[in-house]
């Protein structure tokens, strides 16, 4: 990825995502832990494929979802949280509705290669590049994984030749060079951290899944946890209500006509 400048706290985004600090949490129904169910008698004689298709099994039927969450982002210029209202398809689009104590504070719609923004108080739209976004939610945009990794059912792509290792509770699957590392929880069969480092041994990227719960018959982390350690870059997205393959989501962002563009940085 080529370097960008840093992002700036004075950023009309930032600034949305600033109203809303120090919220103690989102409304919502209440979540419930789903407990280790315990160790497969295979375990820790899987195969690669067989793992993989425990991981996919029944996430694959998920075209789209709804959820309500809480995301707290953490840049070099900035600490805040914020509440969410999500709609993800996986086939395209992310859409965001922000608000701090019902108050609604912007929108944010990500495409397949553009972001847009909508500041609502400022009646402004804000439109760039997919690749604009990254400077403040470190969460892999760009990806074709990015809805399994947004869900939570993310599987390491089948092309690439892991190797595979287990201890006594998990497996380990590293790239030929060892750069890039799942760790998958074969209690549940969800990856619970990615790691990708660079040729020096800098980690680039970690992503940590937690806090699982069931979600209409799957399986699913309520906590995701996205960092870009190198940057300082942060997201942390914890959901309280989730709906799969909601009937027709709406992605529109209901921009009046007589709104401005500018450009999102």
């Amino acid at each position: 990825m080529t370097s960008r400048p840093p992002f700036s706290a004075s950023h009309p985004f930032a600034l949305v995502l600033g109203t809303a600090l120090l919220i103690a949490g989102c409304s919502g129904s209440a979540r419930t832990t789903e407990g280790p169910p315990g160790l497969s008698d295979r375990f820790p004689d899987h195969s690669l494929s067989q793992i993989r298709g425990q991981i996919q099994g029944g996430s694959d039927t998920v075209r789209a979802y709804a959820a309500k969450a809480r995301i707290t982002v953490q840049t070099p210029d900035q600490n805040r949280s914020f509440n969410a209202v999500v709609r993800h398809r996986r086939a395209d689009s992310l859409f965001m509705r922000f608000s701090l104590f019902g108050v609604e504070g912007g929108r944010l719609l990500l495409t397949r290669d553009s972001v847009f923004f909508y500041d609502t108080r400022k009646a402004v739209l804000r439109v760039g590049p997919l690749q604009d976004i990254q400077q403040i939610f470190p969460a892999p945009v760009d990806s074709d994984q990015f809805f399994d990794n947004m869900l939570g059912v993310v599987a390491p792509p089948p092309k690439t030749a892991w190797s595979l290792q287990a201890d006594s509770s998990l497996y380990y699957l590293s790239d030929p060079t060892d750069r890039e590392r799942y760790t998958v929880d074969p209690t549940r069969w969800r990856v619970v951290r990615y790691e990708q480092k660079s040729a020096s041994g800098t980690v680039l990227q970690k992503r940590l899944f937690s806090d699982f719960r069931p979600v209409e018959g799957l399986t699913l982390p309520a906590r995701l946890d996205f960092q870009r350690p190198a940057a300082d870059l942060r997201a942390l997205v914890t959901y309280e209500e989730m709906d799969l393959n909601p009937p027709d989501p709406s992605f529109t962002l209901d921009v009046p006509s007589q709104v401005p563009r500018k450009p999102f940085r």
